[in-house]
């Protein structure tokens, strides 16, 4: 029997953060920034990004990691002459990362893969797929916590990829499991 209340608390506290030690490559993260939508030939603003990501490294080497992202966004509203409107997305793409120290705390990364995006407009939603892209920095402040910087692009589908689609610039934290 343990005679110090003291040990009762440190013991499921020191097993727990051991296991939290080992790093499984999993995380999990937030984003936030500023996007643009450009839709029928006009740009305009769309306003603030809010966003979740739950992500896995599957392969590491020296300097390199490739993994898997899933994410949500809501891409925020934008209007035009006589219209206004909200986009939301969801994602799945392969991301690499190169890093350029070794201690693998500063890296780019790339990222490519497939989104849904839903657009709302005057009352009537459409939806489609298509390809999503991003480049950017991520810097591990701690083992744990990541911040990254970068730049997103979220096809919206139809004829012309170019004239329907959202950007945006975001900024985001993660934490490895």
């Amino acid at each position: 029997m343990l005679k110090h209340p003291v040990a009762i608390v440190l013991i499921p506290f020191t097993l727990s953060t051991a296991a939290l030690a080992a790093d499984n490559g999993t995380y999990v993260g937030i984003t936030t920034g500023q996007t643009q939508m450009l839709g029928n030939g006009l740009a305009t603003d769309a306003g603030n990004v809010m966003g979740l990501f739950l992500g896995r490294d599957f392969a590491r080497w020296e300097g390199v990691t490739w993994g898997a992202e899933g994410a949500y966004s809501t891409l925020g509203n934008f209007s035009g002459p006589g219209y206004a409107g909200h986009s939301s997305e969801a994602d799945i793409s392969l991301i690499g990362t190169y890093y350029l120290d070794r201690a693998n705390k500063l890296g780019l990364y790339g990222k490519a893969g497939i989104a849904h995006t839903w657009v709302s407009v005057a009352g009537s939603t459409s939806s489609e797929e298509g390809g999503t892209y991003g480049v950017g920095l991520r810097y591990f402040v701690t083992p744990r916590v990541e911040a990254r910087f970068g730049f997103q692009y979220y096809s919206i589908g139809g004829a012309n990829v170019l004239a329907n689609h959202d950007s945006g610039w975001l900024l985001g934290a993660a934490y490895h499991f």
